[in-house]
């Protein structure tokens, strides 16, 4: 049987440094993952470049088939995505972990030569990507939508909307660096790809709920939307509505959780699922976050009630509410249940306003994907 080491000599190497964890959540690793499944149908060997993380689904990666190098925990470069005042500090502290990432991985790959590296962190900027990109020789694609310090990278992938990309990132990047701008730009899962062909618009009222916050769960929110779910159920007229609730199997809450859905035989809890395509495809509204699910929701045309759980996901919500595929719920405070139940009244009173957002949702990701650009790049075509 072939080795690791002598299958990444037969196709150009892309290491992809992202980490997943209970204050970080695991937005990026799947779409990192998502993106490594396209590289490997484009001739490339993914590696995955990860740091021991509470809550870190890093098995995820292995169980999917990837390769992975495993960074041990270390305190000092632990952060969290409910944080917004990351400092130039932060981000010069984590040249430190490009050092050790390209270190542990010619140790673990000898002779291996990694061609590109993908960075998708929020504390990967310009210092990490040039001590590695110094240390190794190879190029860098960074996907960042926030714009808050400067990157070294050949390519950028901007996975926000955006009025103007380039006024967006104007003196933040190289000169050479090509940039590619929008959720479209993004590749997602094979899963999401069949189901869009599945996908119809939504006809209300909303019948059946999915409840999905990803791999964090700020201010105990899975239980309290399941909480207010109860509420909104018992108080409407379909005696049909069904509510799916998908959570990660580190979720801390797990036990309470499942305390709740005892007796409610309407209510469906669904841990450890890698793939929610199906639920999404099933659903006629969901409730969640921002992130990623964002965009896998709008693919499939799917209505969404959608609370911020980071400063960084405030602007994208805004712009899709803005174009009408989602309603925002802004509060985790004490008036979030209220808010929340408030919203999923209205969707239920105004069956139109569900089918439009629906509509609008397919709308914003009507010209995914335009993954070509900077696939061409990679492979070493020129941009045109």
């Amino acid at each position: 049987m072939m080795r690791d080491s002598e299958t990444l000599r037969l196709a150009p190497t892309v290491a992809i440094r992202v980490d997943s964890g209970h204050e970080i959540g695991s937005g990026h690793v799947r779409r990192c993952m998502s993106l490594a499944a396209f590289l490997v149908a484009n001739g490339f060997k993914p590696v995955f470049i990860c740091r021991e993380i509470a809550g870190a689904i890093t098995h995820v990666i292995e169980q999917a088939g990837f390769a992975l190098v495993l960074l041990p925990e270390k305190e000092s470069l632990a952060f969290s995505v409910f944080r917004s005042d990351f400092a130039t500090a932060d981000f010069e502290r984590m040249a430190g972990d490009a050092e050790e990432s390209a270190d542990t991985f010619a140790h673990q790959y000898p002779g291996v030569q990694i061609a590109w590296v993908v960075t998708d962190h929020m504390l990967i900027r310009k210092p990490w990507q040039v001590a590695f990109a110094s240390k190794t020789n190879c190029k860098v694609l960074a996907i960042d939508g926030q714009a808050n310090s400067a990157h070294y990278a050949d390519v950028l992938l901007d996975p926000q909307i955006h009025e103007n990309p380039v006024e967006k990132w104007a003196d933040l990047l190289p000169q050479h660096c090509v940039v590619f701008a929008g959720p479209s730009c993004l590749p997602l899962s094979q899963a999401f790809e069949s189901a869009r062909n599945k996908a119809t618009v939504r006809q209300g009222p909303p019948n059946k709920v999915l409840v999905c916050f990803g791999g964090t769960d700020p201010e105990d929110l899975v239980c309290r939307t399941v909480n207010a779910s109860f509420t909104w159920v018992s108080q409407s007229t379909n005696p049909g509505i069904e509510v799916d609730v998908a959570v990660p199997a580190s979720l801390p809450s797990l036990t309470r959780l499942e305390a709740l859905f005892l007796n409610k035989p309407n209510f469906h809890l669904h841990v450890g699922l890698n793939d929610l395509s199906q639920l999404m495809l099933d659903a006629s509204v969901a409730i969640g976050g921002g992130g990623i699910m964002l965009w896998e929701r709008c693919l499939l045309g799917l209505p969404a009630i959608v609370v911020p759980l980071a400063q960084n996901q405030e602007k994208p919500i805004e712009r899709l509410e803005a174009q009408g595929a989602v309603v925002s719920v802004k509060s985790r405070d004490g008036g979030y249940e209220f808010e929340l139940i408030k919203a999923l009244q209205e969707l239920s009173q105004n069956p139109a306003a569900l089918r439009t957002m629906s509509k609008n949702a397919f709308k914003v990701m009507s010209d995914w994907p335009k993954t070509d650009g900077w696939l061409r790049v990679m492979k070493g075509s020129k941009h045109e």
